[in-house]
């Protein structure tokens, strides 16, 4: 399915099954509930898909992995919770997928959205979005738990749950990202896989995937690193250096633990490697010419 890279931080390596996208029944599902859960929009009427290629690679994975359990830490709107969901129905595998996320099903937020062909930027729940547009036998196989990963992902790890997927696209902070992939160490089943989703080596927000992935191999035989934004379905904001994802699999895990120390040393690290972030921190100023 894709290559893998020997080294987890070099450049991602180009997918050639993502760019083809060869099952028209797949594009057009995922373009679908792309455009119910992942649009994005502006107030001057710019609508783009938001990395919809990802839906591409879940449902790619759910038909070769045909996981029964399956764990998604980031619920966002949907995206990829729901067309999980629709994969597993589509190729008959009875699959159950647990979402966490910080906003309650309840909650309204900004939700660009196309519905009948027209789009626009609407205050709108999962919840009313979901019950109103998404099958209900789709819906119905995801089950979501609120509240923040520091809270959640223990819970689960000290509950004995155990997942076939682990699909990490919560918080994009170097903390967030390696507090979440330690406790998905803690409930992957045995021969289980994790995916993490942007993979941005040019952008802030993805540096925390990016060294979580280097880090990766010490766990997994296989660190596999691919672009998926914009291939597709168009869109990429950066696409010099579209942003990527990262699946981990071959397990090497005989049980992991997670030291909360370190995870604090990791936290103070983040906040750093923000302030380097900081145009006034680069050692070296630009000369204007006169």
């Amino acid at each position: 399915m894709m290559n893998t890279h020997p080294n987890p931080g070099a450049a991602p390596v180009r997918n050639a099954w993502l760019e083809s996208a060869e099952n028209p029944e797949c594009r057009e599902r995922i373009w679908a509930l792309g455009l119910l859960t992942g649009l994005r929009g502006n107030e001057q009427g710019v609508f783009t898909p938001a990395n919809f290629e990802r839906a591409l690679v879940l449902d790619r994975l759910i038909r070769l992995r045909r996981p029964a359990r399956i764990l998604e830490i980031g619920t966002g709107r949907g995206l990829g919770c729901m067309s999980m969901a629709a994969s597993a129905r589509a190729c008959g595998l009875e699959a159950r997928i647990t979402t966490l996320d910080i906003i309650p099903a309840e909650t309204p937020q900004r939700w660009p959205i196309e519905v009948e062909g027209r789009r626009e930027i609407r205050f709108a729940s999962r919840k009313e979005v979901w019950e109103k547009h998404i099958d209900p036998a789709v819906r119905n196989q995801v089950a979501e738990v609120i509240g923040p990963t520091t809270r959640t992902l223990p819970e689960l790890a000290e509950s004995g749950a155990r997942f076939d997927l682990v699909f990490i696209d919560a918080g994009h902070d170097l903390y967030s990202v390696v507090h979440d992939l330690s406790y998905s160490l803690q409930v992957l089943a045995e021969g289980g896989a994790i995916l993490m989703d942007d993979f941005a080596p040019m952008e802030e927000f993805g540096l925390g995937t990016c060294i979580a992935a280097q880090h990766a191999h010490r766990f997994f035989g296989k660190v596999e690193i691919f672009p998926t934004e914009g291939l597709v379905f168009g869109g990429a904001e950066h696409p010099e250096a579209p942003r990527g994802m990262v699946l981990l699999s071959e397990s090497r895990l005989s049980g992991a633990g997670v030291n909360r120390w370190k995870l604090l040393g990791w936290k103070v690290a983040g906040w750093m490697l923000r302030l380097c972030h900081a145009p006034q921190a680069f050692p070296s100023e630009p000369r204007v010419e006169r």
